[in-house]
């Protein structure tokens, strides 16, 4: 348990974490020469937290130093450094219930051109915020309706979607067709025609005793890989493949995954019913586990360990 009053205060103002120093919202601030700015040029990672606990650090923590990897991006701070700037960024905000970003970028260019050999010192930007809510309580009760979108999914060949690059334009534009279509999400094929994934979210079936996921075109969930986890010890059988939208819709329950939302049941695909039109039994018990998982600290680092007890 949590003893708030063991809890530091919260500060007049949010605080920021930029190069090196914890700054008032008001005074966080960025060059506008910035190639994570003029170009997308850059990476970043999520996680959220409750009751003081930081979920999957560290698997976050791989996944951002993996991204910089295949971007080039030579960080030249430590891991266990930048570890330490994710917890304080936490701890100085006194935040118990939040949500983590932190952006690499290739750093500032002397010009605005594109020439990343002129960047000397990428950019670092942490900051949290208490809990956000990408899915609203309500729809994760009812369940959520996704479109089949006419954009696909950008191709590993052109941009790995492993990457989790600040470039994410194509996510952007599926979840506005989603929207200005009615629906409330959204899942994008890959050029072949396969489900890849929902723009900002891994998606999941589930047929008798099978729990599948797709296997390519993806970014490879940090929460995915916990419900897999998860089922495992449900006695569900976990595959990775391709499936089409037919496989999804002809499943008893879908379920959506990722950091901010947790685990969201969808409950139609492009106006066809899955299952009863109702969040399945298996789907709310994933939901219940994961939140159990958040609330007891499973797979979590503790930001405030001199209050918890």
């Amino acid at each position: 348990m949590l003893i708030r009053k063991l809890v530091p205060p919260e500060p007049p103002e949010p605080i920021i974490y930029v190069n090196g120093e914890f700054l008032p919202k008001s005074q966080a601030k960025i060059s506008v020469l910035d190639h994570g700015l003029m170009y997308g040029d850059g990476c970043f990672e999520a996680w959220c937290g409750r009751n003081g606990f930081i979920f999957q650090l560290d698997a976050h923590l791989d996944r951002l130093f993996k991204s910089m990897h295949s971007l080039r991006l030579n960080l030249r701070v430590e891991r266990q450094e930048l570890r330490e700037s994710i917890i304080e960024t936490v701890r100085r905000n006194s935040l118990i219930d939040f949500y983590i970003k932190a952006l690499i970028t290739r750093g500032i260019s002397p010009e605005p051109v594109i020439d990343p050999r002129k960047c000397e010192t990428p950019s670092i930007i942490i900051y949290a915020r208490p809990t956000q809510f990408e899915v609203s309580p309500e729809k994760k009760g009812s369940g959520i309706r996704i479109k089949v979108l006419s954009i696909r999914r950008v191709p590993h060949d052109s941009l790995d979607p492993q990457i989790k690059s600040l470039n994410y334009l194509n996510i952007v534009l599926g979840k506005m067709e989603a929207w200005s279509s009615g629906y409330d999400e959204a899942v994008m094929l890959d050029h072949l025609g396969y489900i890849s994934e929902c723009p900002g979210f891994n998606i999941v079936g589930i047929s008798g005793d099978r729990l599948f996921t797709p296997s390519h075109g993806i970014l490879v969930g940090i929460t995915r890989n916990s419900v897999m986890e998860m089922a495992s010890h449900m006695e569900l059988t976990v595959e990775q493949g391709f499936y089409s939208v037919y496989d999804f819709a002809e499943a008893d329950e879908v379920m959506m995954t990722n950091t901010v939302a947790g685990v969201v049941p969808v409950v139609s695909i492009d106006g066809l019913t899955i299952g009863n039109g109702k969040p399945g039994e298996r789907t709310k018990k994933f939901q219940e586990i994961y939140l159990g998982w958040l609330e007891e600290g499973k797979h979590g680092t503790q930001v405030f360990p001199q209050a918890w007890k």
